[in-house]
């Protein structure tokens, strides 16, 4: 196999690994989200830095207990692979309803990863997260569907699903 092709290979589980990350997110699953970090990995937002699985998996589901509806955007990657490391940079949208609130949050920014290749497959190793603007929308007009949730439990089913990224 050529260097191209295997990059091409490369390029496209880390592109399917993103998907995953933003797909757990948006559906609140802190434990998927974070099965896709090796196992010392680090994420940094706000400029807390998060170290190990199961601690960004515990601080993930602290931060999504407070949202009532969460829906990351990650797009436009820009992927290096040298290896068995990989460099990525991704622009990205949350939309966000925190419980309780009258608000929808828009925030851009963007994650600027570094992967790298395990036995499982392509794992992040850090992920850090700049803001470059946010905002805030009043949802009086919004209507948020209970029945979203349900139906991705329902997908999460699916035979087309089972080649998902897994620790």
């Amino acid at each position: 196999m050529s260097d191209k092709a295997a990059t091409g290979e490369d390029e496209e589980a880390i592109r399917r690994l993103v998907a995953y990350y933003s797909d757990a997110v948006t559906h609140l699953d802190a434990e998927r989200a974070a099965s896709i970090y090796a196992e010392e990995g680090c994420v940094s937002i706000a400029g807390t830095e998060t170290v190990g699985r199961a601690a960004i998996e515990e601080g993930m589901r602290k931060s999504f207990s407070a949202f009532e509806l969460l829906q990351l955007i990650a797009h436009g990657g820009l992927i290096t692979v040298e290896g068995d490391r990989a460099r990525a940079r991704w622009s990205t949208l949350e939309l966000a309803v925190r419980r309780g609130s009258s608000d929808l949050s828009c925030i851009f920014g963007r994650y600027e990863d570094t992967l790298v290749r395990s036995p499982a497959g392509w794992r992040f190793m850090r992920r850090s997260f700049t803001m470059a603007g946010r905002t805030l929308i009043e949802t009086a007009k919004i209507q948020i569907n209970p029945q979203f949730g349900q139906s991705i439990m329902a997908l999460a089913s699916c035979p087309s699903t089972e080649s998902t990224p897994k620790p």
